[in-house]
């Protein structure tokens, strides 16, 4: 009875061992993605490395991904499917995948199969950063934050914690030493997120993202999410240093 969403959501409104992630880990057949960012501004591309984890842990063939594209506001952009990948692929997304769009924003990327596997995979791939054409710096997936049920196809995409009482504090475990900072910030809830990046306000709606450059050494956030963290993009002239907090 305590794993279950319903009774996560009561903890949360309590403040009774919150959860930060209101997911039942008694179902099965389950796929969640992280929120991934995409970017093809400002001299980016963006490379995403997947695998075919059905395969390579159930031994499940003929399952295929599909990965979603959304622009900055959380407007579906397009989705692609991939059918036999043989385990790993790689991703190019730059102007041309993103129909000359230079910008930023998140994907997500799903499982699918018809086979019962009994359990539930989540997917927190590798995705590289390249500016200026230099080598892409990778990071893996930041946190998860969509969940689709592939019996009947479903998807949620609010599935983070929230608190109902208290405003909750993240600290980047970092240092901030570089010339530039830049971070990218999604709002992983089905509300409009009230966000302080060091003391400034910032309002995000539902699956919408944002690029803020900080000038802070230390990057403090608050919000009502039990769990809310950036990407960071610290810049070197051209060398580029890409992690999550």
């Amino acid at each position: 009875m305590f794993r279950s969403t319903i009774s996560k959501k009561i903890r949360n409104f309590l403040g009774l061992r919150p959860s930060y992630f209101l997911i039942d880990f008694r179902k099965n057949n389950h796929s969640i993605s992280d929120a991934f960012f995409w970017r093809t501004d400002n001299h980016f591309s963006t490379t995403f490395n997947f695998s075919d984890l059905l395969n390579i842990f159930f031994d499940i063939k003929g399952s295929n991904i599909d990965i979603i594209f959304f622009d900055k506001f959380g407007q579906f952009l397009k989705i692609i499917e991939f059918k036999d990948i043989n385990y790993s692929k790689n991703l190019i997304i730059d102007k041309k995948l993103m129909n000359n769009i230079e910008d930023y924003g998140t994907f997500f990327i799903f499982h699918n199969t018809s086979s019962n596997f009994k359990s539930i995979i989540r997917n927190s791939c590798y995705t590289g950063y390249s500016y200026k054409n230099n080598l892409p710096s990778f990071v893996h997936g930041n946190l998860c934050s969509a969940m689709k049920d592939l019996e009947n196809n479903k998807i949620s995409y609010d599935i983070i914690g929230k608190s109902f009482f208290k405003t909750n504090k993240y600290f980047v475990q970092n240092y901030i030493n570089s010339k530039k900072t830049e971070i990218l910030i999604m709002n992983p809830t089905n509300n409009n997120l009230d966000l302080l990046i060091n003391n400034q306000k910032y309002t995000l709606k539902t699956r919408n993202s944002r690029l803020i450059e900080v000038k802070s050494k230390i990057i403090e956030i608050e919000s009502d999410c039990y769990l809310i963290r950036p990407i960071i993009f610290s810049y070197e002239n051209t060398y580029l240093d890409v992690y999550h907090g």
